[in-house]
């Protein structure tokens, strides 16, 4: 990292994760040009459309051009190979995907690989298996909108993985919104992460800002 080069804790202080309504490829770049223009510092492509892999790099390419145009992160969830060809900044991987050393080994050691940990077991072998940062969740109840989420941890959740792991970045998932992000900081987190509360929100620029002030970004 270079000098007055933000770290990666602070550039996952938010992270915009693309929600399943913007299933539309040109719906999605329209809400993430206007979430990068309103200050979103990460952006991750969640994309569980039913779309040919063409399609997927397409936009992937897309949105990695977008993020460059604004020195915003970006991460592909799920899928190391697609990060790679997209150039992308990183990969992030759960439970169900590769391992962190699968998906590093893909993506080389110049890009990002985090990793889901909802407890302080699974987060120690992400951090021993080489992740860079962890998404913990679902700190509160996050099932309408993500089908596969965890029953809500809770606060209690990121204390216990940050007092597992106090020396990786942390981003709590899962329900997030303004009024409950102090409390994510409070437990330990280093930043938030929202998918209906910031892209998929009405009024995205209105959410961002909303973010920041929780989160007290400038």
């Amino acid at each position: 990292m270079s000098p007055g080069e933000p770290s990666l804790a602070d550039r996952l202080r938010l992270v915009a994760i693309t929600p399943p309504s913007l299933a539309d490829a040109e719906a999605l770049l329209a809400a993430a040009r206007t979430g990068l223009a309103a200050g979103i510092p990460t952006l991750q492509l969640r994309d569980k459309a039913d779309r040919p892999r063409a399609e997927r790099l397409h936009l992937a390419r897309a949105l990695a051009e977008l993020c460059r145009s604004h020195g915003t992160l970006f991460i592909v969830n799920d899928d190391p190979a697609l990060a790679v060809d997209a150039g992308a900044d990183g990969v992030h991987v759960g439970p169900a995907d590769l391992p962190v050393s699968a998906a590093r080994a893909i993506v080389g050691p110049d890009r990002i690989v985090g990793a889901s940990a909802g407890t302080p077991e699974r987060a120690r072998a992400a951090v021993a298996d080489g992740a860079d940062y962890l998404g913990v969740g679902a700190v509160f109840e996050a099932r309408p909108t993500k089908n596969d989420a965890s029953p809500p941890r809770g606060p209690e959740g990121i204390a216990a993985v940050r007092r597992a792991v106090p020396g990786i970045p942390i981003v709590a998932i899962g329900g997030v919104s303004p009024e409950n992000t102090r409390d994510c900081l409070n437990a330990g987190a280093d930043g938030v992460a929202a998918i209906r509360g910031l892209l998929g929100a009405a009024d995205v620029p209105g959410a961002v800002l909303a973010f920041h002030r929780a989160l007290a970004l400038p």
